[in-house]
């Protein structure tokens, strides 16, 4: 019988017919992957082979044998096409935010399986998601570090507080941001003040100076010997304490120095100042020290204190103050000293920045203003010297460390 031999490209099985060669098994070894014919169009060559059982005994007599051998065509059959798939998609959006929703993701299928190649693999995937539920409360982060004391001296007060770290969801509850659960506060620093001293803070200290019309040519130069007196009594270094800024406001406002250490140009710069006389554009002011704070250090607190004895002039202004305020206040403490009666405290107070009552000063009259001075230092101040000690170079009175 015949012996099928093995499919062969037809290029390969040409060259062996014509060495004589029909059965690959005489090569003495297994036949080479590029040497078959798996599949493909046209098919390859394969010869069936046998041997004679019993040849003709002499040449005049007997049957002449059949053929030994049979050429075929084999594995005429395209190629399995094998699917490809190409990478994965980033995963969609949960379909719910609470309570267990389904997130999404596919892969593009880049070459189809044909002629019996093998079928793809799944080109979508699905998970669930969000499977916290719909009501639940907010996530507060930890208790922040303790804040400053507000006043070096009689009696100031420190804070902390936690922040909302992930909002409440549906019917869940959060803490107020003052209840016991996010707010603590506390007073510190409940000593007498001495009767003259110096701000030795690392502060970057701006002020704004009242040149409406309802100030007067008297008040205006009283504020101006009081803005004075206050330069006496800080302590000017860009590296370890106080720069000032100075602004003047009536309806135009004006820069009378931008943050400096140098006490002589802020002297000259105060004493060439003139008196306007007009309304009282606080809201102008607030956003005019926002931009000063651009030459302020980095690694310095800073304070924005104005000091008016009038309203805004016109309702529009109070809106305008309010909003001006509300800018200023993420970036500088703001705090405002009033100079007459005739400017309520509730007024002021939704300007300021928190707490509230510890940044607001009162005082009767801008004539008062000279006398005011050593109660303004301690006022922003939250790191005081003596004046005899500073001028001996002695100890610091600040706030204790906890």
């Amino acid at each position: 019988e015949f012996t099928p031999g093995e499919c062969l490209n037809r290029e390969f099985a040409a060259m062996m017919a014509h060495k004589g060669i029909y059965d690959v098994s005489q090569l003495g070894g297994e036949v080479a992957p590029n040497m078959k014919h798996e599949c493909g169009p046209g098919g390859g060559t394969q010869y069936y082979t046998r041997d004679p059982v019993s040849p003709p005994k002499t040449p005049d007599y007997g049957a002449e044998c059949p053929p030994l051998r049979l050429k075929t065509i084999c594995n005429d059959f395209e190629c399995p096409v094998q699917c490809q798939l190409g990478d994965w998609e980033g995963w969609s959006a949960c379909s719910k935010s609470c309570d267990g929703g389904m997130k999404r993701r596919v892969r593009p299928i880049d070459v189809y399986p044909q002629y019996g190649g093998e079928e793809c693999d799944p080109t979508k995937q699905e998970e669930t998601c969000d499977a916290l539920a719909c009501d639940r409360p907010c996530t507060l982060n930890d208790w922040s570090e303790w804040r400053a004391c507000t006043r070096a001296c009689e009696r100031g007060i420190r804070w902390r507080s936690r922040t909302i770290k992930k909002p409440a969801t549906g019917a869940g509850k959060c803490a107020r941001t003052f209840s016991k659960a996010r707010y603590h506060r506390e007073y510190c620093n409940d000593i007498p003040c001495p009767a003259e001293v110096v701000c030795v803070a690392t502060l970057d200290l701006l002020i704004g100076l009242d040149a409406s019309g309802s100030m007067t040519e008297d008040g205006w130069k009283s504020q101006s010997a009081a803005m004075l007196s206050l330069l006496e009594k800080t302590k000017l270094d860009a590296k370890a304490g106080l720069q000032i800024g100075i602004a003047k406001f009536a309806w135009d406002i004006t820069l009378v120095h931008h943050l400096t250490d140098d006490k002589k140009a802020l002297v000259k710069a105060v004493t060439d100042m003139t008196y306007d006389g007009w309304t009282t554009n606080l809201g102008g002011l607030f956003r005019t020290m926002k931009n000063m704070l651009q030459f302020g250090r980095r690694d310095a607190p800073s304070v924005c204190m104005a000091w008016t004895d009038g309203r805004p002039s016109y309702p529009s202004d109070v809106y305008d103050t309010a909003s001006g305020a509300h800018e200023l206040r993420p970036v500088c403490r703001v705090m405002v000293v009033t100079m007459r009666p005739a400017v309520p405290r509730e007024l002021v107070l939704p300007w300021v920045s928190h707490p509230k009552n510890e940044n607001v000063m009162s005082v009767d009259d801008p004539l008062e203003m000279t006398k005011k001075v050593n109660d303004i230092t301690t006022f922003y101040c939250a790191k005081i010297m003596r004046l005899d000690a500073y001028l001996m170079g002695q100890t610091t009175t600040e706030a204790p460390k906890k």
